[in-house]
């Protein structure tokens, strides 16, 4: 694994790249979800050994430092800049949560690179979007108490493991409130409904049976209106790529193979 900081006059971002370039084998973007560091793809890049992957932390995550503005446009960016230091021209995209519709955006802004979309526990749009309970808990409470109380409640599932749990807590958003409280309101203002008709490339939307966040309804919305089969994970919540990295792993590969058999 190479880790680098990409400087750039927006402010730079951290970024992983793993593996070599393959021409047979096109790479993967893995782009994670709100509020998670790039970090909650580790369960899921080692199966992808045979394929150059690019991981980052976009503006106001992870590594990334803070930034003075946020929305789609520029964590979608975030996601090119990365690409680009690389050298990379096409690209599947697999995102989480908010890296799912970011993924969505890059098909639709960038038909010709994008190779396809994996859309894991996301949606066309916030069904809160002025995310009451987050926020609320927020004022009452420091940033690592309400991820404590909000993580495990909204983002995972009923079957989480105390080790899942403490894991999601520790890839945590590490800002300060003020920064925390614009991400998400950038992350609850995303609507990608305008952008949809632009993808051309095939998708596969990814839903927990318990995600509470983005709820199987709001992904069967999502997979509808991309053409796009909708695929329910059993058991688990918001999260997959760190509840059940196996079952995420399966249905990525499915994808990854009629993907690639149609090209």
């Amino acid at each position: 694994m190479r880790r680098l900081t990409i400087k750039r006059p927006v402010g730079p971002i951290v970024v992983s790249y793993h593996g070599e370039a393959d021409a047979s084998r096109p790479p993967i973007l893995f782009v994670h979800p709100i509020n998670l560091k790039g970090a909650a793809w580790a369960e899921i890049v080692p199966a992808f050994a045979d394929r150059f992957t690019i991981v980052p932390d976009m503006r106001g995550f992870g590594d990334s430092p803070p930034a003075e503005q946020y929305d789609l446009a520029r964590w979608a960016q975030d996601c090119i800049d990365a690409v680009d230091r690389a050298g990379i021209d096409r690209f599947h995209a697999i995102g989480g949560s908010l890296g799912g519709a970011i993924s969505v955006y890059l098909a639709a802004a960038e038909p010709k690179r994008v190779l396809s979309v994996v859309a894991v526990g996301s949606q066309l749009y916030s069904q809160d979007p002025d995310n009451a309970a987050v926020l609320a808990t927020l004022e009452h409470h420091t940033v690592k108490e309400m991820f404590e109380l909000i993580l495990p409640k909204y983002a995972l599932g009923p079957n989480a493991s105390a080790e899942v749990v403490a894991k999601t807590i520790a890839l945590r958003n590490p800002n300060e409130k003020d920064d925390i409280r614009r991400v998400w309101r950038a992350a609850c203002a995303a609507d990608i409904r305008a952008h949809v008709a632009s993808v051309s490339c095939p998708v596969t939307v990814l839903t927990g049976e318990f995600d509470l966040t983005c709820p199987p309804a709001a992904g069967a919305e999502m997979a509808a209106a991309l053409h796009a089969p909708h695929v329910l994970l059993p058991g688990i919540g918001h999260l997959p790529m760190l509840e059940d990295p196996p079952a995420l792993i399966a249905a990525i590969k499915a994808h990854l193979a009629h993907a690639e058999s149609r090209r």
